[in-house]
């Protein structure tokens, strides 16, 4: 983890001096401070133990369902994404999947590996599902499949699927949670657009909208759609890394204005390193992706504790996932974006507690 922030840093460094950018070196300097607090992360990781991470991911889901929720009763604000992509006051659109996301590796195995804990999984396992769906992030639902072979994988290596006949509710309460969270959103929405309050219409007809409101963020996604303004910043950004190799160009080399209205780098961490900071910057950000591999060694560790090998394979499997986004979003220097990777990251490679 340190030699991937050394390699990323030392290759802004080199491209701010290249190009006599100033902004670049301010950003390597909060990388530099991302990196020191990934350590300090890491610290505390070999401090506590699992349960401790399980008990706060449990409090931090529920305080962001709940704020949510809150969002839409206290403040007149719509905080919505063209085609009804939704967000709230702490999280806009676009961002409120990824603590639904990079959260549901956890809980998935906390139902696997905890029998007296396997309904609240299940419950929060269903939440972080309606996060996602709510805010219709394409990355987010295909993140979810990825999530789910990925731990299919797992339980056929070792032959776990003794575990999920073992709790057969599982699946059902957690499709139940989804569906009560999407139907509470629905009416939400339609009661503060009044539609409980106009034209008189038959009460199924009313049931039905709001059913049929309620699950359009699961049914009407986006994932089959193009998206040709990104097709655009990806060839400017491969354009932009062939001319700004090998040192790179300094910060935000790749930004046009692709027809989004405003200037936007490439949407892909990895090519906007390269064109930004060069080859350096490319190697130090694949090195977060192999940090992000590394661990799931423990699955080929035969006599390793269930418990341990679902528990590091979770926590590598969602610091992946996060690496994988990247391919479909701009590098960032923002320690909101960085969060959820080191704090994975730290517990992937936490130290296995002795007796």
């Amino acid at each position: 983890m340190m030699g991937a922030f050394g390699l990323l840093i030392l290759g802004m460094v080199l491209a701010s001096g290249v190009n006599g950018d100033g902004v670049t070196l301010y950003q390597a300097v909060k990388v530099l401070s991302i990196g020191i607090l990934c350590w300090i992360m890491w610290q505390l990781a070999t401090r506590t133990d699992s349960e401790s991470l399980f008990e706060t991911l449990y409090s931090v889901l529920a305080l962001v369902v709940l704020a949510f929720f809150l969002s839409k009763i206290f403040f007149s604000t719509a905080y919505v994404l063209g085609e009804g992509r939704e967000g709230d006051i702490f999280a806009r659109a676009g961002v409120l999947w990824k603590s639904g996301l990079f959260f549901l590796p956890l809980f998935i195995a906390d139902w696997l590996c905890n029998p007296r804990r396997w309904i609240a999984a299940a419950c929060a396992i269903g939440a972080c599902l309606f996060l996602v769906s709510v805010d219709g992030s394409r990355t987010g639902l295909l993140l979810i499949v990825a999530v789910g072979l990925g731990f299919g994988i797992a339980l056929w290596w070792r032959w776990d699927w003794g575990v999920i006949w073992r709790r057969p509710w599982a699946l059902p309460l957690a499709a139940g949670v989804l569906l009560v969270l999407l139907l509470l959103n629905a009416g939400m929405n339609a009661w503060k657009q009044g539609a409980f309050t106009r034209a008189p219409s038959t009460e199924s007809s009313r049931v039905g909208a709001l059913v049929g409101q309620a699950l359009a963020p699961v049914v009407d996604n986006r994932v089959g759609e193009g998206d040709a303004p990104r097709i655009r910043l990806l060839r400017n950004g491969l354009e932009k890394s062939r001319e700004c190799f090998p040192l790179g160009c300094g910060f935000g080399a790749t930004a046009i204005d692709a027809g989004y209205g405003i200037p936007m780098n490439v949407h892909n961490a990895y090519l906007g390193a390269l064109a930004d900071f060069g080859i350096l910057g490319l190697l130090g950000m694949l090195g977060f992706v192999v940090a992000s591999v590394l661990p799931m060694r423990v699955l080929w560790d035969r006599s390793a504790d269930s418990g341990r090998v679902y528990f590091v394979l979770a926590t590598s499997g969602s610091a992946l996932a996060y690496c994988v986004a990247l391919n479909l979003h701009t590098f960032s220097t923002e320690m909101s974006e960085w969060g959820y990777l080191i704090l994975m990251l730290a517990f992937a490679w936490q130290p296995v507690r002795t007796a």
